[in-house]
């Protein structure tokens, strides 16, 4: 199979037109062997039997010798020798056998050799992963009631657009996972920052073009949406849950590669199958015994990574000659009867799940078939588009294959020749015939254009004129064959935008599921902002009054009791309006004053400020080679004001006795941003706490002993400086504080 290439002339394409030379490329990946079919009927039932497995295994040597092995792996006290399947079935347990067999299948099938170390452990940790929330889902559904081998299935395989991705494009997939780790924002956003596709819509292609149950489509699909927030007209919300939940604790746990940080909150999905910490607690420490097995069936780490193009570069064999004694009638009678089997064939092959390049390449083996060829391109696409997709048959090849050009590298076809006709196909179809097979045309090179609408392409073909003429003389034949190669691709055409419409809709539902949060601060901010305002004009004049009445009654007074009273009046007016004015220093605070300043000496300032404050050993100043020159740009006054809130904010969490609060400069996030990151060894925040830790007068402290203020009060500095403000939390181990602001002045 051909991976590990990334897409051809990306750079010169809209996001749209990048996605689909990346989904060329996962049409190239292998459909699922027949044996895994059989296998998910078995785990799809709860009324299989061991016999039923059985069956299957010993039909496959490969699956035979791997179950085998994992009985010389396992800690059973049997002679391996004359130990046959179904004795292996019954000392290893169906649920691990049948797990076994399944994870093989779809790990073999993307196997991909050649891979270097980087890419090989970065494999393993996604298989790690999908065989974690594989083992999860299924403890979660015999837990809930739920079918235990549908669920296993929908776990192993919700995270294989993922290794997909990084098996067809390892180098722009390693890019992704680099950034994932620098922020905490979920995968889905830095995918299609960098691939302009994530892995949940590679993973719902790949899982339909293998023809899956819709559970498992859904499952791949939606199971980064809260179950709360999926779409309407979900059949199978139950198994996303089950996967959502058992995806977002392993993570939590830390188990494989999964690249992403994004905190979910789990108990509130978790509510419907009536699961708390402790059923959390227990599933994750089943896992290392559940996992096993699988892990030494599979044998990770050893991939594959052949090109379906290898074996190109050989020279193209002649054309055989047709048979010069048959008769011009016998000649266009059997031309008719190959278009009728030929069109019949092409039809059957179809399915609604056909992408563009899949009719091209059923439509390259239609006119071989006709035309009695070794080799044929079909190439296909919308006017609009800035890609073609080609379908290839060749003889040298197993099976038909396809791949996704952008137009600068490929001769517009649809505008080269008269369409129906079969015309000598002109010298800029030469590069595209080499460019796709590897070797030039040997006889004279041939092109037949199509349209339909806004879809058009042309097929291109290699043959001696004597096998040309008869097909040039068969009008009706030759129009009925390209009005239903035109028809095919423009339905294709027109599935696939309507897939990237729903997909669209679906990544705004989830956009605006966040967007509602941030609404939600936004509107609360601008609430304190209208409560101070009245505050600051109905309460200062009353506290002014209240205050200095009584302190004329204090200089008057001589009652030791009644001078205590008025003095407590006097502290507790001034604290009042303390409130009222940090009321409206946070809703109204001043416009920023910006300047250049050096980040080294802020953070040494700050570090130096609290070592004195807390002690030289419970604060830690840590810098990048860059840092000493990096810049920040922003108003002194209220960065000042950002660190001290987060330090305080750390101090208050932590143990005087065990306190270790750093801070970090670990380079500039971009050319135009800096980065302070401050970390604590604290109490750390549950995600309910961490959801709400950035609402004003939110606070986890026993009331009296603060307002919930300093850290909304930093992130409102942050946003107001042209940065931003995020938090990282976990119970028992600390908290991280990520500011981000400018790096230099805008340019006007």
């Amino acid at each position: 199979m051909s991976v590990g290439v990334e897409p051809i002339g990306s750079s010169l394409l809209d996001t749209q037109e990048r996605v689909e030379l990346i989904l060329g490329q996962l049409d190239q990946l292998p459909t699922l062997p027949t044996v895994a079919a059989r296998l998910l009927a078995v785990a799809g039932s709860n009324d299989s039997s061991a016999r039923d497995l059985v069956r299957i295994l010993e039909a496959d040597p490969s699956l035979t010798a791997r179950i085998l092995r994992m009985i010389r792996c396992a800690n059973v006290a049997v002679r391996v020798q004359g130990l046959t399947v179904g004795r292996a079935v019954t000392l290893l347990g169906f649920r691990a056998v049948r797990n076994a067999a399944l994870s093989t299948q779809f790990f073999e099938t993307l196997s991909a050799a050649g891979s270097n170390a980087s890419a090989t452990q970065r494999r393993r940790g996604l298989w790690n992963h999908s065989l974690a929330v594989a083992c999860a889902a299924e403890s979660i559904a015999e837990r809930s009631g739920g079918i235990s081998g549908e669920a296993f299935v929908c776990g192993l395989l919700h995270d294989i657009g993922k290794i997909a991705l990084d098996v067809c494009l390892p180098k722009s997939y390693a890019r992704v996972l680099d950034r994932s780790e620098e922020r905490p924002v979920c995968v889905c956003d830095v995918e299609r920052e960098v691939l302009g596709l994530d892995h949940v819509s590679a993973g719902k292609r790949l899982v339909t073009r293998w023809r899956l149950g819709r559970e498992i489509v859904e499952s791949v699909w939606l199971h980064h949406q809260h179950p709360d927030a999926l779409p309407a007209g979900i059949a199978h919300a139950g198994a996303v849950r089950i996967v959502h939940v058992a995806d977002a604790l392993v993570r939590q746990a830390g188990i494989g590669e999964s690249g992403s940080r994004h905190v979910t909150d789990i108990e509130s999905a978790a509510v419907p199958l009536k699961l708390n910490q402790q059923a959390f607690a227990e599933i994750i420490a089943e896992l290392p015994e559940r996992m096993k097995p699988l892990q030494e069936a599979l044998g990770l780490g050893e991939t594959d990574d052949r090109s379906y193009f290898e074996s190109l570069a050989e020279a193209n064999r002649r054309l055989g000659r047709l048979n010069v004694e048959l008769s011009e009638s016998n000649q266009s009678m059997q031309l008719r009867s190959d278009c009728l089997e030929a069109l019949s064939a092409f039809s059957a092959r179809l399915s609604e799940h056909d992408r563009v390049a899949d009719v091209c390449s059923a439509a390259a083996e239609l006119f071989c078939t006709v035309l009695r060829l070794d080799r044929a391109l079909v190439v296909g696409g919308a006017s609009d588009s800035g890609c073609l997709h080609v379908g290839i048959v060749d003889a040298k090849q197993a099976a038909p294959s396809r791949a996704v050009l952008s137009r600068e590298e490929s001769a517009d076809l649809s505008r080269e020749s008269t369409q129906d006709e079969v015309m000598p196909a002109p010298e800029s179809c030469d590069a595209l015939w080499y460019r796709v097979l590897g070797s030039a045309h040997e006889a004279p090179l041939w092109l037949l254009r199509f349209e339909r609408g806004a879809v058009g392409g042309g097929v291109l073909f290699s043959a001696e004129e004597n096998t040309v003429r008869p097909f040039q003389s068969a009008a009706t034949e030759r129009r009925s064959l390209l009005d239903a190669v035109a028809l095919a691709v423009s339905s294709a055409a027109a599935r696939v935008q309507e897939e990237k419409t729903a997909e669209d809709l679906l990544d705004l539902n989830r956009r605006l599921h966040t967007a509602q949060k941030q609404l939600v601060r936004m509107r609360s901010i601008s609430m304190i902002a209208q409560m101070a305002a009245g505050a600051a004009h109905e309460l200062n004049n009353p506290l002014a009054v209240i205050s200095g009445r009584a302190q004329m009654e204090l200089n008057e007074s001589e009652d030791a009791d009644l001078r205590r009273g008025l003095e407590i009046i006097i502290e507790q007016a001034a604290r009042a309006s303390e409130i009222v004015s940090e009321l409206m220093s946070f809703a109204k605070p001043d416009k920023p004053q910006p300047c250049l300043q050096s980040l080294a000496e802020v953070l040494e300032s700050t570090c130096q400020h609290w070592q004195g404050v807390l002690g030289r050993e419970a604060v830690r100043l840590n810098r990048c080679n860059d840092a000493a020159s990096a810049t920040v740009h922003c108003d002194a006054d209220q960065l000042r004001d950002m660190l001290q809130a987060v330090f305080a904010n750390a101090v208050e969490a932590t143990s005087p006795d065990t306190r270790r609060i750093q801070i970090n400069s670990p380079s500039r996030a971009s050319d135009e941003t800096v980065r302070i990151v401050v970390e604590d060894n604290g109490v750390g925040m549950t995600p309910e706490l961490l959801e709400h830790a950035l609402d004003p007068f939110f606070s986890s402290r026993p009331a009296g002993r603060g307002r919930g203020m300093g850290l909304s009060r930093a992130y409102r500095l942050a946003e107001i400086n042209g940065g931003s403000l995020c938090l990282e939390s976990k119970p028992q181990i600390g908290t991280r504080v990520t500011i981000e602001l400018p790096a230099r002045a805008p340019v006007s």
